[in-house]
């Protein structure tokens, strides 16, 4: 075997190294300089062993590093000269403002004044689908839950329907005897992230004691439709309609789940409820321009969002300067100039599990398709910070 096969096929363990300490460097940080460096220093190390009687020893571990680097870098470095589009004209600013709804608060027990528009929106639908931009965002657990609030109380919604395992013992024997009055303590405490987070249980304790004021016909369910595995997006749409059909023709549910799913996107759960329901659900995706959120890649981390850019919607939203927005985009599309800023691709955030890998690459972290298209609304909210994590 020629010396230079040897060199070569020493590439193949160091990267097997590389890519375990990479993941391992996050049980101490998520902060991306020290998670790169871990992975070239433990590439490079192994590299050096493994070429320890090759006279190109020094050249060839320090060349493969440098790619190694250059390889993780590029597609975030090659974004980054992208050109970016003029901000949008004031004026169209102005009119985008006008269509929208601004929203006073995130959070339930707040009334329900400004969530009055939202009641014709959702008139006639059998089902409100609530996205997430981000798995670990408290803005959008707690507009959520007020959101859930609201259709409970308001609009006579009776089923709570949600992205987690129903055979999830702590959640589907927990949960909804919990909310029912049985039971001890409130047992999300007991849960894994993205939903071991102290608004998920306030929004449960509000559950609880919302039926505890109501007869029995009147009281809110909790559910689980996500079996993971093969055709899953199909499995938690056929989980939904299921649901739908055992909770009868009167019955209405809200769904939680990340934007992913949500969205009518090909092979997306949305797109088979939405195809089945037409227009009794309405697809609702979340959005944010900057902040902070946590994921979960082996150790939870938070992780930092810039401002968007001008390639994205929420920097046309920002410059409404109304924290909360709900777009409907069956209103807005009666401005032809709105309707023609929404049908344009443009940019949103797509964030999940295992963004501390993800963000290496950053079309795996965001949406490049128009919005309606994917959502019938939207609801943006300027600022994200983590979730509010258990300890």
């Amino acid at each position: 075997m020629s010396d230079a096969l040897k060199d070569a096929l020493a590439l193949l363990p160091s990267v097997v190294c590389a890519s375990l300490a990479f993941i391992l460097s996050f049980g101490i940080t998520g902060a991306l300089w020290f998670n790169l460096a871990a992975a070239v220093a433990a590439f490079a190390l192994s590299m050096w062993y493994l070429l320890r009687h090759s006279r190109w020893r020094v050249a060839v571990t320090a060349v493969s590093a440098l790619c190694l680097l250059a390889g993780a870098l590029a597609p975030t470095l090659l974004d980054s000269l992208h050109a970016k589009p003029a901000p949008a004209p004031d004026a169209l600013v102005q009119q985008i403002a006008s269509a929208s709804i601004p929203l006073a608060s995130l959070d339930a027990g707040a009334g329900f004044a400004d969530l009055e528009p939202l009641r014709k929106t959702w008139q006639g639908t059998r089902m409100v689908a609530l996205g997430e931009a981000t798995h670990g965002t408290s803005e959008f657990f707690r507009m959520k839950y007020r959101l859930t609030e609201f259709l409970v109380t308001q609009m006579g919604f009776r089923h709570l329907a949600l992205e987690f395992d129903p055979d999830d013992a702590n959640l589907w024997e927990g949960v909804e005897p919990y909310i029912q009055g049985r039971g001890g303590a409130n047992p999300v405490a007991h849960l894994s992230w993205p939903w071991r987070t102290r608004e998920i249980v306030e929004m449960v304790d509000w559950m609880r004691k919302y039926n505890a004021t109501v007869p029995a016909p009147g009281r809110v369910h909790f559910h689980g439709i996500d079996y993971q595995g093969e055709r899953r997006d199909f499995r938690m749409a056929r989980n939904a309609l299921d649901l739908l059909d055992e909770v009868g023709v009167d019955g209405r549910v809200i769904l939680w789940a990340h934007n992913a799913h949500v969205s009518s996107g090909p092979g997306r759960m949305g797109s088979y409820l939405k195809q089945a329901l037409r227009n009794q659900i309405y697809l609702t995706g979340f959005e944010f321009d900057r902040g902070r959120f946590t994921s979960s890649l082996a150790w939870v981390r938070t992780y930092q969002a810039e401002p968007a850019d001008t390639r994205f919607y929420a920097a046309t939203l920002q410059r409404i300067g109304k924290p909360i927005l709900f777009l409907d985009f069956r209103t807005m599309m009666e401005s032809p100039a709105v309707e023609a800023w929404l049908n344009q691709p443009r940019l949103s955030h797509h964030l999940q599990e295992a963004h501390g890998f993800m963000r290496l690459n950053p079309a795996w972290v965001r949406d490049d398709e128009p919005w309606p298209s994917l959502y019938d609304g939207v609801i943006y909210i300027t600022e994200s910070t983590p979730a509010w994590g258990m300890l």
